[in-house]
């Protein structure tokens, strides 16, 4: 399987030998997008694009989504410097809108364009003889030396033409940490699925999924994967978590920095769905989880799904969140107001299974969602709900929601643990000491090839007892304490790198 982004040449940057009298012609670049290490900055890398367009195109310029601006320079949506990458500062945030820059053509017939990046996953297209700064009413055409792997599953399928391309991170000119979203050599399999949809009306009676299978996935093993369900925001379809959003890239070095296990994820489409944020539940319930259960080794449990969602994507996370929340044992609603829960829904939120997140971009002015966002959150959390809240500097952007999703992996989905505690006393002889064994078990909340390691801390009210190693889910604690025990034992688990802490409740001595 090759990577999405292995069209992208990287090379360093070297000064060249003067050639030989009788050395040949030196091949022609390649066509696509070329990352070059310079080590001078503002950045650290170069890009050079180069693209053939048909002979009787009189101008080319590329269109990506790499301008910037000071966060305190974005009042609104679509506000802020709008400064080109070759003015990159540090402390920049990536801001809409895109901007076209213009192309040269060289004696080859070949356009091309080179800018500093800096570190990051980028989008790109191309226009021809397009006049408008914003692109607005130009065709733009993918870059054919590095097209998308997956592409949109029916006509008419929403979303623009894009090509993908990572920039690393200059350990010189460091801008931005985003070594999360690389390309690994070990990808497992990106699968474009159809499946049967009475509820569909585009594509009628059937609907599109992107499936990610992690490497090494298999059909086999003693127990089912999880599975990450993921929703996609307005103007895009199934294909844009892995294409644009690189979810696999995270996931994969995620697990190759041992902070998760392997999962399944599955990038939906709410296109063509009737009855809104309702009508997308009951596609997840009566056809999405069906066939994605039924096709692939996955679990079948709530405590093993997790879902996530961002901008209108994000809508139907707080739908599922609020009025459906035991299809997920995890919940995260990115880039989204999000409204007011009542009681009821406060209720079922407190007894998620396994956690709950809500992020945004600090600078998304889209309906105000960055105030919203924060506001609903400090909202939940007044009411007891239990919440990861993440947000990053940003606006309404794929590098918001990158960092988002990296974050929802390696700190939240399917991590969650229980604890039970089981406390004995006993007097110590003739001593007027007492001897306490407090037993602690903690297990894993979701389907997990490994069990939570670490250490459990225990309290006799405010008192600290002393903490023991878990082994086997076990942590136990021998005591004698001075008197008697007159505070309720609770145990704390402190978590480890694949698993969360949790606490257990009170235990009367």
């Amino acid at each position: 399987m090759l990577a999405v982004l292995a069209a992208v040449t990287v090379v360093a940057g070297s000064v060249a030998a003067p050639a030989a009298s009788a050395a040949p012609p030196a091949p022609p670049a390649p066509l696509g997008p070329t990352v070059t290490r310079t080590d001078q900055p503002p950045t650290g890398y170069t890009v050079t694009f180069r693209y053939q367009a048909p002979e009787d195109v009189q101008q080319v310029h590329v269109y990506g989504d790499w301008f910037y601006s000071r966060p305190e320079n974005i009042p609104c949506q679509d506000c802020g410097d709008a400064r080109p990458p070759a003015e990159w500062q540090p402390g920049d945030v990536a801001a809409t809108p895109w901007h076209i820059q213009p192309m040269q053509k060289g004696p080859d017939g070949v356009w091309t364009f080179t800018t500093p990046l800096p570190a990051g996953t980028f989008r790109y297209a191309f226009t021809h003889d397009c006049t408008n700064e914003l692109a607005t009413g130009c065709t733009l055409h993918d870059d054919p030396a590095n097209p998308w792997q997956i592409q949109p599953q029916y006509p008419g399928a929403p979303g623009a033409v894009r090509s993908t391309m990572y920039v690393p991170t200059s350990k010189k000119f460091p801008t931005y940490d985003t070594g999360y979203q690389a390309p690994v050599a070990k990808l497992g399999t990106l699968e474009s699925r159809r499946y049967t949809s009475p509820l569909s009306t585009n594509p009628p009676g059937v609907h599109d999924i992107v499936v990610y299978l992690p490497h090494g996935y298999d059909p086999n093993r003693a127990k089912p994967y999880p599975t990450l369900y993921l929703s996609h925001g307005g103007g895009d379809h199934s294909t844009a978590w892995t294409m644009q959003g690189v979810a696999h890239l995270i996931l994969e070095n995620a697990i190759k920095d041992r902070a998760v296990e392997p999962m399944v994820i599955v990038s939906t489409d709410f296109n063509g769905l009737p009855g809104g944020n309702e009508g997308y539940v009951n596609e997840l319930r009566n056809n999405i989880f069906p066939f994605v259960e039924q096709n692939y080794h996955v679990s079948t449990r709530a405590q093993d799904r997790a879902f996530g969602g961002f901008s209108a994507g994000g809508s139907r996370a707080y739908t599922i969140m609020y009025n459906h929340t035991d299809l997920f044992g995890y919940h995260a609603a990115w880039s989204a107001g999000g409204p007011t829960a009542s009681q009821a829904q406060v209720d079922r939120m407190k007894a998620v299974a396994g956690g709950i997140m809500i992020g945004t971009g600090l600078q998304d002015r889209l309906g105000n969602i960055a105030e919203n966002s924060q506001r609903n959150a400090a909202a939940l959390r007044a009411a007891g709900v239990e919440l990861d809240e993440f947000n990053v500097p940003g606006v309404h952007t794929w590098h918001v929601w990158r960092p988002l999703l990296n974050h929802y992996l390696r700190d939240l989905a399917f991590r969650a643990t229980n604890i039970g505690l089981d406390v004995e006393t006993a007097p110590a002889g003739a001593s007027p000491n007492t001897k306490v064994t407090a037993t602690a078990t903690v297990g894993a909340v979701s389907t997990s090839m490994s069990s939570p390691s670490g250490k459990v801390e225990f309290y006799a009210g405010d008192t600290y007892l002393g903490s023991a190693p878990v082994h086997n889910g076990v942590a136990r604690l021998k005591k004698s304490v001075h008197g008697e025990l007159d505070a309720p034992v609770v145990a704390h688990y402190q978590g480890d790198k694949l698993f969360n802490g949790s606490r257990s409740a009170s235990v009367a001595p």
